[in-house]
């Protein structure tokens, strides 16, 4: 029922993440950024480790959504961080597609569960394939 509930938009019952799972440790490396975002947006939050960060989407991946990119104690809204690799304005609706895209792909087989953030329910897309896409895109954008 999974696939059918993001489809329609119905709310998935989640798993809580088990603080031993290695995902929980590397969320607590980034946890008052993590904190500090949300006590900011009342949007949901859906966290994206990655091998070097951690990737936010703020309200609906699938719909409408914004992005922010938390590294260690900093969080940079998807303008502020694509100005600091030097990715052109222009292609930030490219990016933009291209994240949601990938979400669409990798985001239905990931393992989600769900944690407390600054007293709000996140979250968390498991997947080292996700993460490890998401910041290839950002990557990518840079380069070209």
């Amino acid at each position: 029922m999974g696939f059918f509930n993001r489809i329609f938009g119905d709310r998935e019952e989640l798993p809580e993440l088990d603080a031993a799972n290695p995902v929980a440790r590397r969320l607590e490396e980034v946890k008052p950024a993590l904190e500090n975002l949300a006590k900011r947006v009342r949007d949901p939050l859906e966290v994206v480790p990655c091998p070097h960060g951690t990737f936010v989407f703020i309200g609906k991946p699938r719909k409408r959504f914004g992005a922010a990119w938390v590294e260690g104690s900093e969080v940079k809204n998807l303008r502020q961080f694509a100005e600091e690799r030097n990715i052109p304005s222009d292609r930030l609706g490219s990016l933009v597609e291209t994240l949601q895209r990938i979400y669409e792909q990798e985001a239905m087989r990931a393992p989600r569960y769900v944690t407390r953030v600054a007293d709000r329910t996140v979250v968390v897309d498991a997947s080292e394939e996700l993460g490890r896409k998401v910041e290839e895109v950002f990557e990518q954008s840079a380069t070209h």
